[in-house]
């Protein structure tokens, strides 16, 4: 090749190596360019979108949200905001708070201080000021923004509304309340217990019935709960605590527990289920009240009613034995007279004098006797009683030991009446001791403008099972008693509005208190 043809193969050669890079560089340059500037238009739509979709869920939530900077000042506020509040979000922006009490101020700012170390809190109790100047009750949460390098650079406040469950808690408060007055002071008896054991519910009213404080109520094994239930009512009881309790078959019976001083309460009770949200018997209601009066009063009504038809029968058998009676110890006598042994007589006149003695009382028994009525010293019927009795104690090794107030008021009464009742008590107390012993009379005034005498042997005392009896006719403790005695004893105090009760304890004695009302 000849010198010019090399020289223009080497300008080419130049012109290639040294443009064309340049060229391309250019085309990438504008090509890098142009797509930064594509990828900055859209990520500038999709921050307007994001920011459209924060904005749309920053004014749709029903929570009042507020957006500040770290001096406090509003940003943004929806406008659940403005309704809770009052203000408007030109009103505040830019601005502090001015809805805060002055109360509340210390609370906020140590709150504000724990945000800003990068600490969220939630749901605690607070209050604003609304713009009408009236105290809206809210639970507050705050929780920082922090940027890249994690310092705190906005707040976001989340504020609800706590009036109407403040209203509700109120109303429910008030509801309570009522409901427990209503039953802490109710007589009535409510026990609630989950089907499968566990105690729910025990009423103030079973420590004034029974005697137990709740707190030992509820302390109590279930062996324990059951050992205050009478043994003869056990069963009853125990089958009602396993029975599967629907609508149908709820119930009423009467058992008796025990109180804390020992003494036996008759209580009505109403078993109730109760259900829950599905409609399953979930728990058992049980209202109980004290029945013991009521059933004391029947026991009377039937005694009362067996007093009648005794009275009744015994008003036409004395009436019947009497005639004759008297005509066998006329001809018994007779017949004495005449004979050279009278010891069977003695032994017929006894008797005869023993069947008389019956139908005097059965007369007593039947026959309303004249009631007279007189102011009388009770403590000197008692002192002629024991006098009268003195030389009988004697007889038998008995020591009689008066102790009468002397402060006793006078009351109205028919004296001879009384002292049959006094009679009756005393010779009891000596014929329970057969081998001799001690007899205390006491007479005292009590609160409730009533006089109580007592009269406590030291003898053998009554087995407890036949205490209850005591007082029904023809029923006697004693080898030769009628059991009339204390029938008529009864109805003599009836009718002066008194009343006796027996204390007895075996080979510990006796004791009869006797009430009788000061009018």
């Amino acid at each position: 090749m000849n010198p010019i043809g090399n020289q223009a193969l080497s300008i080419l050669s130049l012109f290639l190596t040294g443009w064309i890079p340049f060229a391309l560089l250019i085309i990438c340059l504008f090509y890098w360019r142009r797509r930064a500037s594509l990828e900055k238009k859209q990520i500038a739509a999709e921050l307007l979108e994001t920011k459209e979709l924060l904005d749309a869920l920053l004014q749709q939530s029903s929570d009042a949200v507020m957006i500040t900077d770290t001096k406090g000042k509003v940003e943004r506020m929806n406008q659940a905001a403005v309704k809770l509040f009052g203000y408007t979000e030109e009103m505040l922006m830019g601005k502090t708070l001015p809805h805060i009490p002055d109360e509340e101020k210390e609370e906020i700012c140590n709150t504000f201080a724990q945000v800003m170390n990068g600490r969220s809190l939630h749901g605690f109790e607070t209050r604003r000021i609304h713009h009408d100047g009236s105290t809206v009750p809210i639970t507050l949460s705050l929780t920082p923004v922090m940027n890249a390098e994690g310092q705190v650079v906005h707040i976001i406040s989340c504020s609800r509304d706590m009036t109407e469950r403040k209203m509700i808690e109120k109303e429910l408060k008030a509801s309570h309340a009522n409901y427990r007055l209503i039953t802490e002071n109710m007589s009535d008896m409510i026990f609630v217990y989950k089907k499968d054991g566990p105690v729910l519910y025990v009423s103030a009213s079973h420590t004034k019935q029974l005697g137990y404080p709740i707190h030992e109520f509820l302390g109590m094994s279930g062996l324990e709960q059951a050992g205050l239930i009478h043994p003869d009512d056990m069963e009853l009881v125990t089958s009602l605590f396993g029975r599967e309790w629907t609508d149908e078959n709820e119930t009423t019976v009467v058992y008796r527990i025990r109180h804390r001083d020992g003494h036996w309460v008759s209580v009505e009770a109403s078993y109730k289920p109760i259900r829950d949200e599905e409609g399953r018997v979930d728990s058992v209601m049980i209202v109980s009240r004290d029945v013991s009066e009521i059933m004391e009063t029947k026991e009377l009504l039937r005694q009362s009613d067996k007093l009648s038809a005794i009275g009744q029968l015994a008003a036409g058998i004395a009436h019947e034995i009497r005639n004759p009676l008297t005509s066998l110890r006329g001809f018994v006598q007779l017949l004495q007279a005449s004979m050279a042994d009278q010891r069977y007589c003695e032994i017929m006149l006894s008797e005869l004098d023993r069947i008389n003695f019956i139908v005097t009382e059965l007369l007593v028994l039947a026959k309303p006797q004249g009631m007279k009525f007189s102011k009388k010293n009770l403590g000197q019927i008692v002192q002629n009683v024991v006098s009268l009795l003195e030389s009988q104690a004697n007889m038998n090794n008995v020591i009689f030991h008066v102790n009468m107030d002397s402060q006793l008021p006078m009351i109205s009464c028919d004296e001879n009446q009384l002292k049959q009742v006094f009679i009756n008590i005393c010779k009891n107390a000596i014929e329970a001791l057969p081998e001799g012993g001690e007899v205390f009379v006491e007479g005292k005034s009590m609160m409730d403008s009533r006089i109580q005498i007592s009269i406590r042997d030291t003898g053998c005392g009554i087995e407890p099972n036949r205490l209850p009896r005591l007082g029904e006719p023809f029923y006697t403790t004693k080898e030769n008693g009628t059991g009339l005695g204390l029938m008529v004893s009864y109805r003599i105090l009836e009718d002066h509005g008194g009343s006796f009760s027996i204390e007895s304890e075996r080979d510990k004695g006796t004791t009869v208190h006797i009430t009788l009302p000061v009018r």
